[in-house]
């Protein structure tokens, strides 16, 4: 050897023969071997430098900076190829260590050859990463030349090494560097084909064929690269770093975010589960059953969860490593200190074999680090892969619902079997339920082989004292499965009752102004409380379902623990050593994850495949008629020129399909719902019928020609009709109905109340399930529906009428005009761009109705169809409105017009008048017509020609506006000035906002909320839990550390094994026992505080937000209220004990980890104290940002559920207009809005998880280099030493539990902090104050005035001069709820509520007989049909009393009302929906009923009022007139003398 070598290869003579070939001297010359690979390694890093350095500071690549990467094939392999190579590089280096010690223990000089080649490829590879990197982000293919010939070259090297290793004779598998070359060699052959891949298809090919630009990267607002950075930078989350740094810096708002990849949109994921769902329905309409939606689970999402299984089976079998590493480690220590006697073995210098390599405490520290990464990597990605699959079955599920939604039947919402309350449940609570079902799925399957893996490892450890621990499981399981399916079937009950809870809290929202004018707020308020409590009781039972099974778990190692380590020196002989403890030790803690995510991870499954089951019971719900003309209609303009009709009827028990094959084939592509079709419904298929999956057996075909042609002039045709709303029913509602609507004409509808007016109308529209006959519309018609409950959007007052149509101004104008809109308009802030609240509650019935009306004038439609609109106006208007907009717009412009109506003095207008009677045609044709049929029509036409004569001196005595109008008008005006008055007056004017925005605190969750939660949750049960807590863990630390003594009594006594175990084993169970017995305690205190928490918070929200002034719900949607009382609520109420359990826990663990790592080697609190710091600034950096998206997420909810709620109010209308695919993609943005948000959230929680089990990672390092130093310098003893570093293992997962548990009740405490600002909302006390100068006692009857009167007698408007006294006795002076319980209001919008007729007539069910129901009935002229029905007085009404006619719904608030008995009775409009014989019969009925009672009539007909003893003339404000009807005629120059005169001219 040449002495100037000899730094490199020492001074070893025996490297060269002389009696050698030069090929045989070179493989016997390991220096030479390894000197030539050092060469050639620094050779290519050398050159990997150089181009980087060059190329990336002197070229205009330098510029570019992309948040994006367009990788190269091969990519991800490469990135985990490079990551084994650098693993088994690293096992080179400390092989090459480890060998030249063999050689310096016989006093030779060291050899850095043997290593030094291995840290040149170290840094080489790694090099060459980062050049690689910067080849694909400067796109220059031509540069993997150079990493091609870098593998050639390190694949020759390292063939060459194993050939001089053959000739050595050192070939041996059990010789750690030939496994390591040829494991290096398979390596580099991969890469170098990788490399060739690469050069063959970017650079040979790069000029055949353009690259190809990812879809997502073309939109500047896609910034969730995720899918379009270096594999290390998605296997970090590093791309998501700007979210982190934008928001530590700034508040967040949704615009930020941007909009979520193509494959994780709402649409994109609804498209491939209902082509799944379509699929399966096919094959279960051939092998009969129902829909299966686990199935399609599996078919679109099973292919990413199996590769996310495979990434947990191997994270989780790694994660053994550890444990056996303890144990080991404990070994390395032990011989360390209890060396064997006798002379040391001396071996001569050699290559480490595996045994010696693996038994290196160093090494098994860095083993235990390398497992620790790759757990982490791999389990995060699992969890990555799980919860975005969650993700996108949740936006699927949604939007699946949202659909469906469009096209259930009225019946399915109206007929008892679902309401909005479940509906929207399936819209909230299960998509999420199912998510986390995804997210937790793998653990059902991975947590039985984890431990079937741990006994064995135990086994293999303990012997047969393991198999007797374990039979503990086997005989705990059957109580597991009783427990969990308790849990289960606790679940169910559970969530059907906060389906009722939903539904009745939603409609005392919808009633909240009815029920405050009745003072029965607090009445429906313990409605809810009761279903509270059944709910709480539920929830109750699961969470000791919950503590039984965690208390079971937790058990389990315990009792395992006593039992192995009781059995082990009796069965097998040898005395209980610290390798034997610990790393059975920490082997039965590994248990512990497994088994409370066994528990965990069912609940969460039942809950899904519950929500699963409600979910497919809903989407297999019955569907609205499909109409065949919806196939050939054309949304974009009228084409009136076609001749050709289509018509729909109901098969009685066929399915149609077309003849053609082809024709089938295209319907089998069909992706979209034609309410879905961007062209209103249009289908480019024509004379097929497409049956949607969902729907009944009911299907609408278009006929052939020869028999469908509708004749000129006829727009709509019925032909023998017979129909019903529920197909389940006997019982026809509209039977022999055989009609021909003309073309171009006016149609009038009339009829009396509950005569099946508006049942018609819905059998037009195809809302009614057809019996028999069929129902034909001229192809090509265009339908346009105001429902007679106007129903509008929460948007600008202009966008309701434009309903998405383009601004035509002169069109726009005269609509306007035509519908007595420019007053009202005047008044508003910002014209007709001011936002209208939900369901337009900030306007009046009769600007609703007119609004509603002027959306279906402006829609240019062929067939307008109007249900009673004229109703809620007064007679100036309603006249108006007629002869402007119906005939001058309208008709006038041969457009078919369909009105229903009790005005009978527009009959004359009618080209054909239809009159209803008992579901069928009484009569139809002209007006003389139905006066021969009906001669007592006569008398009322005559009679209502009286009537509107009226209006004319309403429009003398006000100026051409009557008095109704003016109060509309005046409420408006007083809406407008509240709604401002708690705004910026500027900005409310500029934007025209009326609702407002939803409140969003910002920054951290202040301080006072947690303490608000401890007030409600108890401050006795919250220390008692902390305390409990605390002495539970003072248990489990004297336990370890007297398990530690016991262990090494083990190995310094060899000779008395029973009086060692007698010492010890009593007091171990003892401290056992104690650990148990207050973790029960601890948990059952948890779960108390928490459940009364629960309950004092949802009680105090409902009791304050029944309390609000009617002004809050002017400006707050509902869904914004129910997401308070749903999401945030389901959060209090289940997460946060989770969440705060983990907390204590959590944080107790770390605190004991801490505590006992110090004890045993106080040098490891300066190696804590920086991690600590590093773990706090991580969470603070975490913090801001996550509790941003987790507020974002929450607001982001609320647009979707409200729209949602809106949707479900208009369905009939949505469908009638055929803009379903408008409304669809609205809610899909609403969607992709909150995806965005969640999204980002699940991302940096992942981010910080990969962060946190690094940083865990680096200290089970430097921990276990810490005690193996102190075991070799101060004589550690082996136990403390095994003692230590299995807590070492414990702290990093406690610490990251720890930092996340407190993200999750940051975040959770957000659902806390939104109830607690609805719990201290204003109530009714500091209502705004409104002005009206009042001082008049009332007494008898009065007649016609303001509606802000009887809100100041309700108080519902504050008094601020003068008095309102009643009785004497001034109002200010009684209780709110005692005054508005003595008087009695009949609204113009009736409400009725999901119940029995009985409770709806008398919810105290304390005061009245049946009798007494019966003869309110019969007052209200309701009696004949009640009892018509089955059950009489305990039929129910569905939600809403949809099951009943506007009409009817006004009687039954009229025999409400007598019922009460209230001295006092305001009817306001009450009898506006309601033809004029029955308004007559009321009349008397009430004179007669009500005669010992004040009662208050507003009215637009005069006659309405003419018999009231005492008439009340208001005028702006003032009253004008008052006294007995004959006294003010009297008056010549009077108001009301004028209007009787008039009345009679």
């Amino acid at each position: 050897m040449d002495p100037e070598w000899e730094w490199f290869c020492g001074i070893n003579s025996s490297y060269t023969n002389e009696s050698l070939d030069w090929y045989d001297n070179v493989r016997n010359n390991t220096c030479l071997v390894n000197g030539v690979g050092s060469i050639s390694h620094g050779i290519f890093l050398i050159l990997f430098s150089l181009i980087l350095l060059v190329v990336g500071c002197c070229t205009k690549y330098r510029q570019v900076n992309t948040k994006h990467l367009l990788v190269y094939p091969g990519h991800s392999i490469r990135w985990l190829i490079s990551a084994l190579l650098l693993v088994i590089i690293l096992a080179s280096i400390g092989e090459g260590v480890m060998t030249d010690e063999t050689y310096q223990v016989l006093n030779q000089p060291t050899q850095p050859h043997l290593y030094v080649h291995s840290v040149l490829s170290f840094i080489a590879v790694l090099v060459s990463l980062i050049y690689y990197h910067h080849m694909e982000l400067w796109q220059i293919p031509i540069m993997s030349t150079l990493l091609f010939l870098y593998w050639l070259s390190s694949l020759g090297h390292e063939i060459f090494r194993v050939l001089s290793l053959e000739y050595q004779n050192q070939d041996d598998v059990n010789i750690v560097l030939f496994d390591l070359t040829v494991i290096k060699i398979v390596i580099y052959f991969f890469l170098m084909i990788i490399e060739l891949n690469v050069i063959r298809t970017e650079f040979c090919c790069c000029c055949q064929q353009p690259k190809h630009f990812p879809s997502d990267l073309r939109r500047d607002e896609m910034k969730y690269m995720h899918y379009n950075v270096s594999f290390f930078s998605s296997l970090t989350f590093w791309w998501a770093n700007w979210l982190l740094t934008l928001g530590y810096k700034k508040h967040l708002e949704l615009s930020d975010l941007g909009v979520p990849p193509k494959r994780h949109e709402a649409k994109f994921n609804h498209e491939r589960f209902r082509k799944a769902f379509k699929e399966e329905m096919k094959k279960t309409s051939i092998t009969g059953g129902e829909v299966s939606l686990p199935k399609i689970y599996v078919k679109v999402y099973g292919r990413r969860l199996v590769c996310a299984a495979i990434l947990k089976l191997v994270g989780e079998m790694i994660a053994f490593i550890n444990p056996l590493a303890i144990g080991a480690l404990t070994s390395y220590v032990t011989t360390l200190k209890y060396p064997n006697e006798g002379p040391p073995e001396v071996n001569p210098g050699h290559h480490v074999t595996m045994e010696e390599f693996f038994k290196n405490g160093f090494v098994l520290v860095v083993v235990m680090f390398l497992a620790s990464v790759v757990n982490v990597f791999c389990l995060q990605t699992h969890f990555y892969i799980a919860i975005i699959e969650g993700l996108n079955v949740r936006a699927a599920i949604q939007a699946m619902v949202y659909e469906k939604s469009l096209r259930l039947s009225t019946v399915a919402t109206t007929g008892g079997t679902m309401d909005m309350g479940q509906i929207t449940n399936h819209m909230s609570v299960d998509p999420t339920a199912i998510f986390f079902m995804f997210q937790m799925v793998n653990n059902l399957w991975a947590v039985p082989i984890q431990l079937a893996v741990n006994l064995a490892l135990l086994y293999s450890q303990m012997g047969y004292s393991a198999l007797i621990g374990a039979s503990l499981f086997i005989l705990m399981s059957p109580v597991q499965l009783n427990i969990a399916s308790f849990i289960g079937r606790q679940q169910k009950k559970l969530l059907k009752c906060s389906d009722e809870r939903l539904k009745k809290t939603n409609e005392l929202l919808q009633g909240i102004k009815l029920l405050k004018l009745y003072a029965w707020e607090g009445l429906y308020c313990k409605a809810i409380e009761i279903i509270r409590a059944k709910e709480l009781s539920f929830l109750l039972k699961i969470n000791i379902g919950f503590i039984s099974t965690v208390c079971l778990t937790l058990s389990m190692p315990v009792l395992v623990t006593i039992v192995g380590y009781g059995t082990y020196t009796a069965l097998t002989g040898d005395p209980l050593t610290p390798a034997v403890t610990f790393s059975s030790l920490a082997l039965f803690n590994a248990l512990l994850v497994p088994l409370m995510n066994l528990p965990m991870s069912l609940l969460y499954f039942i809950n899904g495949y519950v929500s699963t089951k409600r979910v497919q019971k809903f989407l297999a719900a019955p569907e609205v008629e499909k109409h065949g003309s919806e196939l050939s209609r054309e949304q974009n303009g009228a084409r009136r020129d076609q001749a050709e009709s289509v018509g729909f009827r109901k098969p009685d028990s066929e399915t149609f399909t077309d003849s053609s094959s082809e024709s089938s084939e295209e319907i089998d592509t069909v992706e979209t719902s034609k309410l879905m079709k961007k062209n209103g419904g249009n289908d480019v298929t024509k004379g097929v019928s497409i049956l949607r999956y969902g729907s009944t057996c009911t299907g609408r075909e278009v006929q052939n020609e020869s028999t469908t042609r509708l004749k000129h002039g006829v727009a709509i045709k019925i032909s023998n009709g017979c129909f019903l709303w529920d197909p389940e029913s006997s019982h026809a509602v509209l039977s022999d109905i055989n009609v021909e609507i003309p073309e171009g004409k006016l149609t009038i509808l009339t009829g009396q109340v509950g005569s099946g007016k508006s049942s018609f109308i819905s059998a037009i529209l195809g809302e009614m399930t057809t019996i028999t006959g069929m129902v034909q519309v001229r192809d090509r018609n265009q339908i346009a529906f105001a429902a007679q409950k106007p129903w509008l959007l929460n948007t600008s007052l202009q966008e309701n009428i434009l309903f998405s149509q383009p601004v035509e101004s002169r069109k726009y104008k005269r609509v306007i005009d035509a519908c007595a809109l420019r007053p009202d308009i005047d008044i508003l802030p910002a014209g007709d761009q001011t936002e209208i609240g939900e369901k337009g509650i900030n306007l009046s019935g009769g600007q609703k109705q007119r609004i509603s009306v002027a959306r279906t004038m402006y829609s240019d439609r062929d067939v307008i169809i109007l249900d009673d609109p004229l109703s809620a106006l007064d007679v100036h208007v309603g006249r108006h409105l007629f002869e402007e907009g119906i005939m001058k717009l309208l008709v006038s412009h041969r457009q078919t017009v369909i009105l229903v109506t009790h005005q009978l003095q527009y009959l004359n207008r009618a080209d054909l008048i239809i009159e209803m009677k008992d579901g069928r045609i009484a009569a139809q044709g002209t007006l003389d017509d139905i006066i021969a049929a009906d001669p007592d029509m006569y008398s009322e036409y005559n009679k209502a020609i009286e009537l509107a004569s009226e209006s004319e001196a309403e429009l003398e005595q006000s100026g051409y506006e009557s008095e109704s109008v003016k109060e509309e008008r005046e409420r408006l005006r007083q809406q407008v000035k509240t709604a401002i008055l708690t705004k910026d007056v500027d900005k409310s004017r500029a934007s025209g906002t009326l609702m407002e925005k939803e409140e969003m605190e910002r920054g951290s969750v202040s301080y006072s909320v947690y303490i608000y939660y401890a007030i409600n949750a108890g401050w006795l049960t919250f220390i008692l839990s902390v305390i409990l807590a605390a002495v539970n863990s003072g248990f489990l630390i004297g336990t370890n550390f007297w398990l530690s003594a016991w262990s090494e009594a083990g190995l310094r006594n060899q000779t008395d094994y029973d009086e060692i175990f007698a010492q010890y084993f009593g007091v171990y169970v003892g401290l056992n026992a104690g650990y148990l017995i207050f973790r029960v305690l601890t948990a059952a205190a948890i779960v108390w505080g928490v459940l009364t928490a629960a309950k004092r918070l949802q009680r105090g929200m409902l009791h304050n937000i029944i309390k609000v002034p009617l002004r809050f719900f002017d400006t707050t949607p509902i869904g914004r209220v129910l997401n308070r009382f749903s999401n945030d609520t389901e959060q209090i109420d289940t997460k946060l004990l989770q969440t705060i359990n983990l907390l204590l826990a959590s944080s107790l663990k770390v605190l004991s980890a801490v505590l006992v790592n110090t004890i045993v080697m106080p040098i490891f609190i300066a190696f804590f104290i920086p991690i600590a710091i590093g773990y706090f600034f991580l969470q603070r950096y975490f913090l801001a940002t996550s509790r941003e998206l987790q507020r974002l997420d929450s607001v982001s909810k609320s647009p979707v559920f409200a729209y949602f709620s809106e949707s479900l109010g208009g369905l009939t209308t949505i469908r009638a207009f055929r803009c379903g695919d408008r409304f669809y993609k609205t809610v899909i943005s609403r969607i992709n809005s909150n995806l965005s948000a969640f999204m980002y959230l699940q991302v940096v929680q992942r981010w910080l998880g990969v962060r946190l089990d690094f940083i865990g990672a680096l200290m089970v390092i430097l921990a276990g280099m810490t005690t193996l130093v102190g075991a070799l310098t101060i004589g550690l003893d082996p136990s403390l030493v095994g003692l230590a570093v299995t807590y070492t293992l414990q702290i990093s997962g406690y610490l990251n539990f720890y930092v996340r548990t407190m993200a999750d009740l940051e975040m959770q405490m957000n659902a806390v902090e939104r109830v607690k600002y609805y719990t201290h909302v204003d109530n009714e006390s500091y209502e705004v104050v409104y002005c009206i100068c009042l001082q008049v006692g009332i007494c008898g009857r009065t007649g016609a005035g303001k509606s802000s009167l009887t809100l100041a007698l309700l108080r519902v408007i504050d008094i601020c001069k003068g008095r309102v006294v009643i009785d004497g006795i001034d109002i200010k002076s009684v209780p709110l709820t005692s005054l508005r319980s003595q008087i009695s209001i009949i609204p113009q919008d009736p409400v009725l509520f999901t119940g029995t007729i009985r409770y709806n007539l008398d919810p105290t069910g304390k005061d009245n007989t049946d009798e007494s129901l019966w003869r309110a009935l019969e007052i209200a002229q309701l009696k004949d049909a009640v009892s018509s029905l089955d059950e009489g007085l305990d039929s129910m009404i569905s939600e809403g009393g949809e099951n009943f006619s506007v009409g009817q719904r006004q009687l039954f608030c009229l025999a409400r009302a007598f019922l009460r008995k209230s001295r006092i009775l305001i009817m306001d409009e009450a009898t506006a929906s309601i033809d004029l014989e029955t308004d007559k019969l009321l009349q008397s009925v009430v004179t007669t009923a009500f005669a010992e009672r004040t009662v208050l009539t507003i009215a637009h007909r005069i006659g309405t009022i003419l018999n009231s003893d005492k008439i009340l003339v208001l005028d702006e404000g003032k009253v004008v007139e008052y006294g007995a009807p004959n006294e003010l005629i009297e008056k010549e120059d009077g108001i009301f003398a004028s209007f009787v005169r008039d009345k009679h001219m």
